[in-house]
């Protein structure tokens, strides 16, 4: 980087054998232009010494909370103000724990409870310690706190394992940090809805979809690694959720509704994707006990089968004056290119009218490549009757979810807090 400002980077180096290749990773930053500043656990000291920092970083290296010359500035806090973003290589199972529960037994735990720039881990440690449930759920609560992840690698440990856990290289840990300060969504919210929901018959069968969830949880990974803070309201799907995103799991179209309404009064100007495929139909009549496979026929064909609450349309309806919201629509389709492409136009711009949205994207599902249990897709994002924009052909769910963000910032923006037209 070039900038007149440089990019101000605190990093915390904890005591795993990967230390020993931080004095590059501070030559990657500085070579890329920033400025570092160093501090160092009582255990990171075994395996890399201050000295080599301070020469790397040009700047003396910190590892004690109380420091004298500075402490009359309350200079703990001062450090914790600094930087653009805080980076923690190696990222030992120790201190991720230590952050995860608030402690302040050291510096580096100190800056972690205390700065409020962003925070990116790069985890290291041994294979059983990175797959031990007490460090996944440590990872968790971290980054349902706003923290960071890139890494680990896999590979050949230190300990003689070959497995996940090697700290990734100092290049990549350098454009992740960089990727997040630049990050150009932060300070907007995004609000996601994905995978399906459920309606049930008794209390081991239900009505559902095969929706997975693997577009809604795209868009929210895509718009937290943009610095948005991003609430995913997320069906029945087992994925794991992305870096930095506030998960909210719920099972049925009223309890979604309800989430999503709930995250809405929070403040103006969220761009809300509705990704998932809600299901059609109304809560039944309760049933506490499981139905025998003749009275489940009968019941089925006995019930008072009613449309279910329509989450999208109702959302909007209550909200559209102050949020940008994108629809999504799948669709079947027959015939060839262009009457399969009228078609999904013609379904697209009735139901962007019906849920009145500002934005609709509509994809062909029931073939190969896109829709639901896919990981491609590919559709048209309709921004008003006559605005429309064609994804092209079928790309990894990841990609079209950059795509979709690209496409809608600017529209979104322009909307200010009271919607567009």
């Amino acid at each position: 980087m070039t900038d007149a400002t440089p990019t101000r980077v605190l990093l915390c180096v904890s005591g795993g054998i990967a230390a020993y290749k931080t004095p590059e990773l501070v030559r990657a930053f500085t070579a890329a232009g920033c400025a570092v500043r160093v501090v160092m656990t009582a255990a990171a000291r075994s395996f890399v010494t201050e000295l080599s920092l301070a020469t790397v970083s040009r700047h003396p290296v910190r590892s004690d909370a109380l420091y004298v010359a500075e402490e009359g500035k309350v200079g703990h806090i001062e450090l914790a103000d600094w930087p653009d973003i805080v980076v923690v290589a190696p990222a030992t199972a120790d201190l991720l724990a230590r952050a995860a529960c608030g402690l302040a037994d050291d510096l580096a735990a100190v800056v972690l409870l205390a700065t409020r720039a962003p925070v990116l881990f790069a985890p290291a440690m041994n294979t059983n310690m990175w797959e031990h449930p007490a460090t996944v759920a440590n990872l968790a609560t971290l980054a349902q706190r706003g923290a960071h992840f890139v890494g680990p690698d896999a590979g050949a440990l230190a300990c003689g394992w070959v497995g996940a856990g090697r700290m990734i290289d100092p290049p990549l840990i350098v454009d992740a940090a960089l990727h997040r300060v630049a990050a150009p969504w932060r300070g907007r919210r995004v609000l996601v809805s994905a995978g399906p929901t459920r309606t049930w018959i008794d209390p081991v069968r239900f009505i559902g979809n095969a929706s997975t969830g693997a577009m809604g949880f795209a868009i929210a990974d895509e718009a937290a690694r943009r610095g948005a803070e991003v609430t995913l309201v997320a069906g029945p799907v087992v994925r794991p959720t992305p870096s930095g995103v506030r998960r909210i799991d719920v099972d049925t179209a009223d309890e979604m509704l309800a989430a999503m309404d709930a995250a809405l009064t929070v403040a103006p100007g969220q761009l809300v994707a509705m990704v998932a495929a809600v299901n059609d139909l109304a809560p039944l009549p309760s049933r506490a006990d499981k139905l025998g496979k003749g009275d489940l026929v009968a019941r089925l064909g006995s019930l008072p089968w009613q449309q279910g609450v329509d989450v999208l349309a109702t959302l909007s309806a209550g909200h559209r004056a102050h949020h940008y919201f994108l629809g999504f629509a799948a669709q079947t389709a027959e015939g060839d290119a262009a009457a399969v492409r009228e078609s999904l136009l013609a379904a697209g711009r009735a139901k962007r009218v019906s849920k009145g949205v500002q934005a609709l994207f509509v994809n062909r599902v029931g073939v190969a490549e896109t829709g639901f249990a896919t990981a491609t897709n590919a559709g048209m994002l309709l921004l008003g009757d006559d605005d429309v924009l064609d994804s092209g052909a079928p790309r990894p769910k990841s990609q079209l979810a950059a795509w979709l963000l690209d496409a809608l910032a600017t529209p979104w923006v322009g909307a200010g807090d009271a919607g567009a037209s």
